[in-house]
């Protein structure tokens, strides 16, 4: 099989030279190709846009035509190359022995890049099992069941309490390196680890690789690295990331043919090498809008004079605030009208909040010229400071919308423009939202509240 047809077809197999050499040209012409079509387009163009190809996340319906035709266009570049990397990874598959169906890692974020390198690395023969006997890794590795599943357990959790402080305190990174890089190597190295001697099965597996997260944890919680909200935020991803790690290391394990050093090391500088990258590439934090609203039995006339500004509010009882989530505590103003300065007082600090639009009874609006700290970590150490209470999420925005209703009453909006600086996006949004969510409540209740009783 010779010329072009060799790079399309699925059929045969592939050495780790012509499997390397493809994949670097491939990449290297892709991100050329990537570049011109991006400029020609006016887009801007860097390594992360490929996870977020406009640089913040866009749904379909609020896509503009240009940038419609410009992903769309992207898109029809990108298939070729996706076929032929679909094409030689089915064969370098074939040829170290791994299941076909793994070929699905190809699409997963992390997934891929660890599996292309893996596959790279590994060998091409089929190793016996008193092969695998002499390796370095199956001499430290206890040979009975529970001894293998302890050490996988302990080594890889432990690996990923090494490698958290370098992510967060070193790099300042808390993006895909940190929240699914590192699970995902956990994942796999526990697997690798548990089965070195006899195969084992995916329950097993996994239970290696879910341990292995929450040794993390607790090693984490134990030397005051991180607090327990942002662990237990950071869990379900990095327990998903670890099942499919979990789910790797079982399918190349089940031929029996037993990772080599170099594929574990590959494992070990994976997460490193992506927060490496993140830090230098700098991502583009997206914007994000939640609004939340609440109808009032009260004239708007005396809503806006709780709007500008309101007593102090009752202790919280919602979870989040009581785990030490930053909350409203009360809010003043100096000033009237446009360039007025509103100051409200959380749980962690001020936010100083100069007026941009002055409606009476219609409309409030602010930027947010400085931000208090998200939360208070809760520590068995008291009060710990991380790096992301600092800069990671920040408001930019926020307005008070008063709506007239016919039936004399009011509806009050509050609306935040917020950024973060974690990734995924999508993930962490799931709970900066709720957070956000949980903010407006409190204030709109306690307006609420204030404004039925003075009416």
């Amino acid at each position: 099989m010779n010329g072009l047809a060799a790079l399309f077809s699925f059929n045969g197999t592939i050495g780790r030279r012509a499997y390397l050499g493809i994949a670097f040209v491939g990449v290297i012409l892709k991100h050329s190709i990537d570049l011109f079509v991006a400029n020609a387009f006016g887009q801007y163009w860097d390594a992360t846009h490929y996870l977020i190809p406009l640089g913040v996340p866009v749904s379909i319906g609020k896509l503009s035509p240009d940038n419609l035709r410009f992903l769309i266009t992207m898109l029809a570049i990108a298939v070729p190359f996706a076929y032929v990397g679909l094409a030689i990874t089915t064969r370098r598959f074939r040829t170290i022995g791994w299941p076909l169906w793994l070929v699905v890692l190809f699409f997963v974020p992390i997934a891929n890049i660890a599996s292309f390198a893996v596959a790279a690395a590994w060998p091409e023969r089929r190793l016996r099992e008193t092969g695998s006997e002499r390796s370095v890794i199956a001499r430290v590795v206890p040979k009975d069941a529970l001894g293998s599943a302890v050490f996988a357990t302990i080594a890889s959790g432990l690996l990923g309490a090494i490698l958290v402080p370098i992510g967060t305190l070193v790099l300042g990174s808390y993006g895909w390196g940190l929240f699914a890089a590192i699970p995902f190597a956990q994942g796999a190295i526990a697997a690798f680890a548990s089965s070195i001697h006899r195969e084992r099965t995916l329950g097993q597996c996994m239970l290696v690789a879910l341990l292995s997260i929450a040794v993390t944890c607790a090693a984490l919680l134990a030397l005051a690295v991180e607090g327990v909200v942002c662990i237990a935020m950071a869990a379900p991803i990095a327990a998903a990331f670890a099942a499919l790690g979990a789910l790797f290391g079982y399918a190349v394990g089940r031929p029996r043919v037993r990772p080599n050093a170099a594929t574990v090391v590959l494992c070990l500088l994976l997460a490193p090498t992506i927060m490496g990258a993140e830090k230098i590439a700098s991502p583009l934090a997206p914007t994000y809008e939640v609004s939340t609203s609440i109808d009032i039995a009260a004239a708007p006339a005396e809503v806006w004079k709780h709007v500008i500004r309101f007593p102090d509010l009752p202790p919280p009882t919602e979870l989040p605030f009581r785990m030490g989530v930053a909350y409203p505590i009360r809010a003043k103003i100096v000033g009237e009208g446009v360039g007025a300065v509103r100051y409200c007082e959380f749980s962690t600090g001020d936010f100083v909040e100069p007026i941009t639009v002055w409606y009476p009874d219609h409309e409030l609006a602010f930027t947010v010229r400085k931000s208090a700290e998200p939360m208070r970590e809760l520590s068995p150490y008291g009060s710990i400071d991380t790096p992301h209470l600092h800069d990671y999420m920040v408001s930019r925005h926020g307005r008070f919308l008063i709506e007239a209703l016919p039936n004399g009453g009011t509806r009050l909006i509050g609306t935040t423009w917020y950024q973060h600086h974690l990734w995924p996006a999508s993930y962490w949004r799931l709970w900066s939202d709720a957070i956000v969510h949980d903010i407006h409540y409190r204030v709109l209740r306690h307006i609420k509240t204030i404004s039925e009783q003075d009416k």
